[in-house]
């Protein structure tokens, strides 16, 4: 059977007492700039792990069972005693959308892909939305009503500075009054800032600890087009690139003036929280072997790959647990 492993991204988890027939979930922060956004402390019993599984053009798949999953502990295989999928999930999603003097040619392209985003969302979901340029501004606080979403994505022009970095702790900030435990941030620009007074490593920093998903939707200049007499203003794609990998989210980069599939687009965005596989085992290994154990989930199926393949885990009794 064909194995195809993920990239290193990371696996979202919740924290929390894990025993074999009551499972207890809280969000709870990772400060290592390679550790996971969340730490699991397991005094002993059932440990849970979960995974979202895409194909090779990216969308998500549906279907699998536990055999087609591989999860191992400290390079060990483990025996899958617990397995679940989950499709639909409610989610909370913030907006941040660059209203700068740089987006004049494409806020119109950004506007309307995060109008198809926000159509796509549910009644049971929720979503805020920044706007930024020299200053933050929340438009619109959380809200599960189309109407309120739609009335502040009107009358937005583009002006002044750029302040990303702002704007992304702002929206981590607003993202506390979410009711949802899946969350997305959801960044649109083509990169540049020029105005932040948060830094770009304390921005990463936030975002890495937060838990929140974060997705970079970059719009760049066209080099095909020659009708465009602006110099051209290409996406930072560093920048955004190292955002949504702390975010464990992805960078999808638009060309101005180009036609897209928005609810292809939208997939992109939202599929992530949309669904998500669970895997419980029983560890192997006896207690206090280790004080951090890392845990990797493999996907045994062609053209599939684990988005979020893996984690850390830390022991209760640590006694920085305590």
């Amino acid at each position: 059977m064909h194995r195809i492993l993920a990239g290193a991204a990371l696996i979202c988890i919740s924290a929390g007492l894990l025993r074999a027939q009551n499972v207890v979930v809280s969000p709870s922060g990772a400060a290592g700039a390679n550790e996971p956004r969340y730490v699991l402390s397991v005094d002993v019993d059932l440990v849970n792990v979960t995974a979202t599984v895409v194909d090779e053009s990216g969308r998500h798949l549906n279907g699998l069972t536990a055999d087609d999953f591989r999860v191992l502990e400290d390079g060990q295989e483990q025996k899958i005693s617990f397995f679940s999928h989950e499709s639909h999930l409610p989610m909370s999603l913030g907006v941040l959308i660059d209203i700068s003097g740089s987006l004049q040619d494409k806020l119109r392209q950004g506007l309307q892909t995060v109008r198809g985003v926000a159509s796509s969302l549910s009644s049971d979901d929720e979503m805020f939305v920044i706007t930024f340029n020299s200053r933050v501004d929340l438009k619109q606080s959380f809200t599960s009503d189309p109407q309120k979403i739609q009335s502040a994505l009107r009358d937005v022009r583009a002006h002044g500075e750029t302040a990303v970095y702002d704007a992304i702790a702002a929206g981590l900030a607003a993202m506390q009054n979410a009711r949802h435990q899946k969350q997305i941030l959801l960044l649109v620009t083509d990169g540049f800032d020029t105005r932040s007074r948060t830094t770009p490593d304390q921005a990463e920093a936030l975002v890495r600890s937060s838990g929140v998903l974060l997705y970079a939707i970059g719009i760049d200049d066209d080099n095909n087009d020659r009708s465009l007499r602006r110099p051209r203003y290409h996406i930072y794609d560093y920048m955004l690139d190292k955002l949504s990998s702390a975010g464990s989210g992805r960078l999808i980069r638009l060309y101005t003036g180009r036609h897209y599939d928005v609810a292809f687009i939208s997939e992109q965005v939202l599929g992530d929280s949309r669904q998500k596989y669970t895997l419980g085992y029983y560890p192997s290994a006896s207690p206090g072997h280790d004080v951090w154990r890392n845990i990797e989930v493999r996907v045994h199926r062609p053209g599939a790959r684990v988005m979020n393949e893996r984690l850390s885990l830390q022991r209760r009794d640590d006694p920085r647990t305590h």
